[in-house]
């Protein structure tokens, strides 16, 4: 049956889909070592960190024990594979997962009050009732297994009347081809005569002789002509009924898709709903594989090194039935959403897979938005909006008054503005770029350690949500599941504290620095209007990335039943809320960095006319060639250094704005000199 044209295709689109899904080992909880031991055992990568570049000779090959499984346990029900190992320096490594195929083995043992499998014995001779493969180094896949029938289901099963039909009726529709496809030469004797047996003998030859040709012919004994019949009547749709049989077939293995184009009805949309209902199931399959690895494979070699006390790596597996291109128009979206970094081994990745050449180390900088070369760090930009900008005005701006008091530089060592070697200097100034970065940091991580219990009612109401979805059998909904305008709410207020107060720090930054210098300015409302609406969206922004994860994990586990489908949803986003890293820390980074930003911004607003401003990339340790470039930048007024910092960060930066630490720094000394 399986090596059947349609019945082929069919174990085809299951193992293929599965094959070239992403399987990886889920680390979390547990020690490094016990996880590379693992990832090393099954030739798969640890999730989360890039692929190694040399190939992997020895050991267990997990595409093959992939594809044999899968193929095997698909067309017979189960299939086993012995696990191998072998001691190094008191290590024990799995270095072979020996296939045992169904055709031989010959007893499956089984504990009959248990029903938990016992071993399979594979030498047909053997006697002994103890298996001959115990189950501790076997791991076997049964396929929709029922109680203690370990020999599973075979996918084929429920083809198997429409297979047996068809071949039968391939067969009769080969023989009416072959026999009665062209007319069949009669001699029909004439009304009236009386041919002898001599002349019938004569007629019978040479209508058998009869054959089609551009010079054939026939003649024909006397009182006889020769007449080409074909069938009389109508005989059955022999074809009709073998696309009704494959139907079924495809039908019996949840691909009725296949059919789609060849039958008279049909739409995308119906074709859709097919191929949804089909990845739903190879998604189950998937997750049922990957729990075997896990329990079979992965925690005996845990056991063998580390004892069977010791948390064990998962197997997961993702990106089954979907191949998302990456197109210049998706990877611009998710750089300026800040879903990705433009990192090197980024930019490295899309070099290669767009086959464009290698960055030229000697190449030049661009030029930025103004046309200023950003090679040159001193650079003017130009200034010919003016200094009559609307935040710059007279009516606009505080009264600043110089405070008479002799000016505090008496210590030429300490750092400067801008960094070292600029000629002005930031004497008895408050704060150090260190410092600014510090109350980033230590805002940052006190929203990171008060973020899982603002997220814990988000967690449940999600997680009930997806548990009501499985259980009304409703699957479209986890699509659609929401936070709660509520929840929401809540988690904005406490992101807008956050912000607020580091925004406030960052506008006290500011007044220090001016009146360090002599300056008098003040600091206003410290942009809370401005920081609460960006709590606001980043609380939206969160709670949207936790309900597709809900729906995806969902998903991935609509096979088992609701309560445990809940569990694992409030794993996974328990997960997303305790990470350092990741969703949520990169959003409550963006929205410092705005809150400061706006801060920073709310003073500087307010400086007196004439002072100039420059680019400070100073508080960013890893900052990029970009933001190397401009930093130091001269820009004669607010409204042109915004051109290049908008909100928060350079927005030419690699990295992507949000992630960008630079800030725009005022020259106070401009008016005084």
């Amino acid at each position: 049956m399986r090596h059947e044209s349609r019945l082929s295709s069919v174990l085809d689109g299951w193992t293929l889909q599965l094959r070239r899904a992403q399987w990886q080992v889920d680390g979390r909880g547990c020690r490094p070592e016990v996880v590379k031991l693992v990832a090393d055992g099954l030739g798969l990568l640890v999730a989360g960190q890039d692929p190694a570049g040399a190939a992997r000779l020895q050991g267990v090959s997990w595409n093959d024990y992939l594809r044999t499984s899968l193929r095997t346990s698909a067309a017979f029900g189960h299939v086993g594979h012995e696990l191998q190992a072998e001691v190094v320096d008191g290590t024990a490594h799995l270095v072979a997962l020996a296939d045992r195929m169904p055709w031989t083995i010959s007893r499956i043992h089984v504990d009959p009050k248990r029903g938990t499998l016992l071993g399979v014995t594979q030498d047909g001779v053997h006697r002994d009732d103890r298996p001959q493969i115990p189950a501790s180094q076997l791991a076997w896949h049964a396929r929709e297994r029922e109680g203690i029938a370990w020999q599973g289901r075979s996918l084929l099963r429920a083809s198997y009347p429409a297979w047996l039909l068809k071949r039968e009726m391939l067969r009769t529709n080969s023989i009416a081809h072959r026999r009665w496809a062209a007319g069949i030469p009669v001699a029909q004797a004439r009304p009236g005569s009386n041919p002898s047996p001599g002349q019938m003998a004569e007629a019978q030859r040479m209508a058998s002789a009869a054959r089609a040709g551009d010079v054939a012919g026939v003649a024909m004994p006397q009182d006889f002509e020769l007449v080409i019949q074909g069938i009389a009547g109508q005989l059955p749709d022999t074809l009709g009924f073998i696309r009704f049989l494959n139907q079924e077939i495809a039908g019996a293995a949840l691909m009725p898709h296949l059919d789609l184009g060849t039958s008279q009805s049909g739409s995308r949309a119906l074709g859709e709903s097919f191929i949804d209902s089909w990845t739903l199931a190879l998604e189950a399959w998937a997750t049922e594989t990957a729990d075997v690895a896990t329990r079979q494979i992965a925690a005996r070699i845990v056991e063998w090194n580390f004892g069977s006390d010791e948390p064990v790596p998962s197997v997961v597996v993702s990106g089954i039935g979907s191949r998302r291109e990456v197109t210049s128009e998706s990877l611009n979206s998710l750089l300026s959403s800040g879903a990705l970094s433009a990192d090197p081994a980024l930019e490295a990745w899309i070099r290669r897979e767009w086959r464009l050449p290698e960055r030229d180390p000697d190449a030049p900088k661009p030029l930025n938005a103004t046309g200023v070369d950003l090679a040159k760090p001193d650079s003017t930009a130009d200034g010919e909006q003016g200094d009559d900008w609307g935040l710059l005005d007279d009516e606009a701006a505080v009264p600043v008054k110089a405070a008479q008091r002799s000016r505090r530089r008496s210590n030429p060592d300490q750092m400067s503005l801008f960094g070292d070697g600029h000629p002005v200097q930031a004497a008895a100034r408050p704060e150090t770029p260190e410092q600014i970065q510090a109350q980033w940091e230590a805002a940052r991580a006190e929203l990171l350690a008060a973020w899982p219990k603002t997220a814990a009612p988000l967690v449940t109401e999600l997680a009930a949500q997806a548990e009501t979805a499985v259980a009304d059998g409703d699957l479209p909904r986890l699509g659609q599941l929401a936070a709660s305008a509520g929840v929401i709410a809540a988690q904005a207020a406490m992101l807008g504290k956050g912000g607020t107060k580091l925004a406030r720090q960052a506008a006290a930054g500011v007044v220090a620095e001016a009146a360090a210098h002599d300056v008098i300015v003040r600091a206003g409302d410290a942009g809370a209007a401005k920081v609460n609406a960006t709590a606001e969206a980043v609380a939206h922004i969160i709670a949207a990335g936790y309900a597709s994860g809900a729906g995806r994990i969902a998903l991935q586990h609509a096979g088992a039943d609701p309560e445990s489908v809940r569990d694992a949803v409030e794993r996974h986003l328990d997960a997303l809320s305790t990470a350092q890293r990741g969703m949520v820390a990169d959003q409550l980074g963006a929205l410092l960095s705005a809150a400061q930003h706006a801060g920073r911004l709310s003073v500087l607003e307010r400086a007196p006319k004439g002072t100039t401003f420059r680019a400070s990339e100073w508080a960013d340790e890893k900052r990029c060639d970009a933001c190397d470039a401009v930093h130091g930048k001269t820009y004669r007024t607010l409204r042109a250094a915004l051109i290049d910092y908008p909100a928060s960060g350079y927005r030419n930066c690699e990295g992507g704005p949000g992630r960008c630490r630079g800030h725009i720094a005022a020259d106070w000394t401009a008016k005084a000199r």
